[in-house]
């Protein structure tokens, strides 16, 4: 048969099956579109699979292939076994949880209201200087160059709640005002300020002036006992208690770590009465605090340094944090909450964490951000503070023009948003107010402001805007809302899947098949960048070829699958009286058997004699007629692509008038629709095909096609690291 006859007589097989394979497109396609549909409801961090620093790690998705791997081999081992109900059941538990990734969605889109966007907006300007942030009582000292502001409710005017002022200090002495910086360190009891040339302390609870010395050298100070210090240079010095400016005492002066220099100091803290936490860029560290003179003499003697960390070289320290952590086991307001968390990041985007646990600082093994590779450029801000006063301490990252909130006992990405727009360091700082339909349980929205020396802006974090039908809390204070939207999505998917177990039949599969596939094909589309998913598809299609051609046991698994009517495969009857449910176990191996008037016919044109036919099988009980199967992963796979493109590349611009990530992922269908035509070519010869060679092939191409045009190289270039 020569080349033109053969694909003429392909056409024409296809023509005589068009009603199934049309029906088989447009189930294709559907499913993708429909995962279209849905995915905005899960383009969110905590969605991800492995967060958002997961979505660039080779060794995740390799994970998720393993998965696959394990999943079918115990499959074919329980059907070896005889032991079908278990797969039945194992699977059905599976496809309940799949299918509901796409109910919520859908439920929601029809029964809730849009979650508003967590974006900053400019506020009127503080016309001052932050200088110390206190995030229990969501407090903060600012300077306008003439006075000392303590400060609270810090959130923007937009929210409709703008700072209110405590108390307030007035700078000017001995003539005039300081023209050098202002330290503070949180004193326990006390703040104590210093100016450069003055040493002042403030009670705690309303700001009176207690302790005061001027004329002293000191760019930071704090009181211990009955001895007052100031800390300047690398030096650690007592305070004259006669409050003689000129009077030296070396046997009350200690040295501090060369790397720490004063001029460069960022936060201070006392710990307890013996020990002081202090960070600058070059040196953080704790402090023991002499409780009387050395005996060296007039020779200078270090200070006992209990803890010390410092940058790599060539980096440096650009903002801290020091607050309860979020691993304490305690919610913050228990007073036997005892363990405390010092972060530190870095020019060079290093994030760094220590546990504080009331006797000694160690290194805080939940912190995994420098594994993940989570940040890139300098670390602007970071915050230790309760989003919604839930009893929950969150991580806030400021970093690259944006901030990020990061939640929980793994540190899942929970919230991402542009901005702060100021570039460098910036101060960050949280409260909460009412929020009604949360009072039942003391639910408030959180609200972050962020200073620099130019720009206030602050966003409202806001609780659900829905009314929970339910909502579930455990004695730790942690919160679980249950919404309408949710539980209804929960009954439509039971509902199915009490259907697949009284009637499987095709359309009752198919439903629930697509809306399982477009779930699936969300959720890790969502959660890997289309590099990672380009090698995914090329491996499983590497596998889907040994498995169909060579081992065959993916022949079996359909088989298995068709046998127990799981909906992990699509139906496109060819005619009107087709029934799902006449179909056997050997549905897939039977159509990969040679007939036996085809053997007679080659024994008689071989002079061979023939081997006696199998037996007849017994006639079906009516004329179901014929259908065309495909492997939901089939779908699943092009249509990761599809989702992940729609969600990892950079929208820039548009072409054809849709922006480049849509550009992208609909060429990637397109590609993917294509290699369904040319496989169905070669499912028309009837005989049993590897589908993701194919249509992952197409899929692949489109990609790399429409991604090259739309964005040269960075459709590509994701970063992606092993683990």
């Amino acid at each position: 048969m020569t080349g033109e006859s053969r694909f003429a007589n392909i056409l024409s097989l296809m023509a005589d099956q068009w009603r199934s394979m049309t029906t088989m497109g447009v189930m294709f396609v559907g499913t993708i579109l429909l995962a279209i549909y849905i995915q905005p409801f899960w383009d969110r961090p905590e969605a991800r699979a492995f967060g958002e620093s997961g979505t660039t790690k080779v060794g995740l998705i390799g994970l998720e292939f393993i998965l696959i791997l394990v999943f079918t081999a115990f499959i074919i081992w329980l059907a070896k076994r005889g032991l079908q109900s278990i797969i039945k059941w194992g699977v059905l538990f599976v496809l309940w949880i799949s299918l509901s990734y796409a109910m919520i969605p859908l439920a929601s889109f029809a029964m809730d209201d849009a979650q508003p966007a967590v974006e900053y907006r400019d506020e009127m300007d503080l016309n001052g200087e932050i200088l110390f942030v206190d995030y229990e009582p969501s407090s903060f000292f600012v300077t306008n160059g003439t006075h000392l502001l303590k400060m609270r409710e810090p959130s923007g005017l937009e929210s409709g709640h703008s700072a209110v002022v405590d108390w307030e200090f007035s700078l000017y002495h001995d003539g005039g005002y300081s023209a050098l910086g202002i330290g503070i360190v949180d004193n326990l009891d006390s703040y104590v300020m210093c100016d450069g040339n003055r040493w002042q302390s403030f009670d705690k609870s309303d700001g009176t002036p207690r302790k005061n010395h001027t004329g002293v050298t000191c760019v930071a100070g704090f009181s211990a006992e009955e001895n007052d210090w100031t800390i300047y240079n690398n030096l650690m010095v007592r305070v004259d208690p006669f409050h003689n400016p000129n009077a030296t005492y070396p046997t009350w002066t200690y040295m501090l770590p060369e790397q720490f220099n004063s001029a460069e100091f960022m936060q201070g803290s006392m710990l307890d009465e013996n020990t002081l936490l202090v960070v600058s860029l070059g040196w953080a560290g704790i402090i023991e605090i002499p409780d009387s003179q050395h005996n060296g003499g007039p020779n200078l003697v270090n200070a006992t340094i209990l803890w010390q960390v410092t940058p790599n070289s060539g980096d440096a320290f650009t903002a801290s944090t020091f607050g309860h952590s979020p691993w304490s086991g305690y919610n913050w307001w228990n007073e036997n909450s005892t363990d405390s968390l010092l972060m530190l990041g870095t020019e060079q985007g290093k994030v760094y964490g220590f546990v504080w646990d009331g006797a000694e600082m160690t290194v805080e093994e939940h912190i995994k951000f420098n594994e993940r590779d989570a940040f890139d450029s300098e670390i602007q801000g970071i915050m230790l503070a309760d989003d919604q006063h839930d009893g929950r301490v969150d991580v806030w990252i400021a970093s690259g023009g944006e901030t990020r909130m990061f939640s929980g006992w793994v540190m899942v990405e929970s919230l991402t948003m542009d901005g702060p727009v100021s570039q460098g360091p910036i101060d960050m700082i949280l409260h909460t107010i009412d929020a009604p339909a949360w009072d039942e349980i003391g639910i408030e929205d959180g609200v972050l402001t962020t200073y620099t020396v130019n720009t206030t802006q602050s966003a409202v974090i806001a609780t659900p805007v829905n009314e929970p039908a339910i909502i579930l809390e455990d004695s730790a204070g942690y919160w679980l809302p249950i919404y309408w939207s949710q539980i209804v999505a929960l009954i439509a998917s039971t509902i199915l899947m009490i259907a697949l177990t009284i009637r499987p039949e095709w359309y009752v599969v198919n439903t629930t098949g697509i809306l399982t596939g477009a779930g699936v094909i969300t959720i890790i589309g969502v959660s890997f960048v289309p590099t990672l998913i380009l090698i995914f598809m090329v491996v499983a299609a590497v596998y889907d070829w040994y498995a169909v051609y060579k081992s065959k046991h993916m022949l079996d698994l359909a088989d298995t699958m068709i046998g127990l009517k799981l909906p992990i495969l699509l139906v496109a009857p060819q005619d009107k009286g087709y029934s799902f449910l006449d179909e056997g176990e050997d549905t897939i191996s039977r159509i990969d058997e040679t007939p036996a008037s085809a053997k007679k016919e080659s024994a008689h044109k071989s002079g061979t004699k023939a081997s006696a036919p199998p037996p007849p099988r017994p006639p079906p009980k009516k004329n179901t007629g014929d259908a065309l199967f495909m492997g939901l992963g089939d779908v699943i796979f092009p249509g990761m692509l599809v989702i992940s493109a729609l969600t990892f590349l950079p929208s820039g611009g548009t072409i054809m008038g849709l922006s480049d990530p849509m550009f992208v992922a609909i060429g990637s269908l397109i590609g993917g629709l294509l290699g369904y035509l040319t496989l169905m070519g070669y499912v028309a010869m009837g005989r049993p095909q590897a589908g993701l060679p194919l249509l992952n092939g197409g899929s692949i191409l489109g990609y790399l096609i429409t991604g090259f045009i739309a964005l040269g190289f960075d459709s590509v270039s994701f970063g992606i690291t092993l683990f």
